[in-house]
């Protein structure tokens, strides 16, 4: 089985992100996903040293930012880019301190339902096999206007 082509790619999602929001979106920077498939998105996040906690940490809401754009993200891939798609509820363990300067976030869907697209996104700084954080939630589509 093939695994469909996504509905936006890493491109087109960042331009319409810069577009929109320009260089800057509160720390989350337009040009951050890397990687974009049906479903998978990988985003990479350059950290200011305003998100840093003493020590050099990445402040948790920094990294809770990036678990919800790539969340977000990722509901894209599947659903099409419409910037009306709200995330519903996200839960974030939050497994070790992030340090470093730069913060990916590989997003996942687990499922695609009509009324709640449901992902899981993996938080790592140097090395995926040790996440900083784990977070799931799901986002609401806006209704499709089947008025023709």
């Amino acid at each position: 089985m093939s695994v469909p082509a996504p509905l936006v790619s890493a491109a087109e999602l960042n331009a319409r992100l810069r577009d929109l929001f320009g260089a800057d979106m509160h720390g989350l920077t337009s040009d951050m996903v890397s990687e974009l498939e049906y479903g998978m998105v990988l985003t990479t996040m350059e950290v200011s040293t305003k998100q840093l906690r003493p020590g050099k940490i990445i402040s948790g809401p920094t990294v809770f930012a990036a678990c919800d754009a790539a969340l977000f993200y990722a509901c894209l891939s599947v659903y099409g880019f419409d910037m009306m798609m709200l995330t519903s509820d996200m839960q974030i363990r939050f497994l070790r301190p992030a340090k470093g300067t730069r913060l990916h976030a590989r997003g996942r869907i687990l499922s695609i339902g009509s009324k709640l697209i449901t992902g899981q996104v993996v938080a790592f700084t140097d090395d995926e096999s040790k996440p900083v954080a784990v977070a799931q939630g799901s986002c609401v589509p806006p209704k499709k206007n089947t008025d023709s």
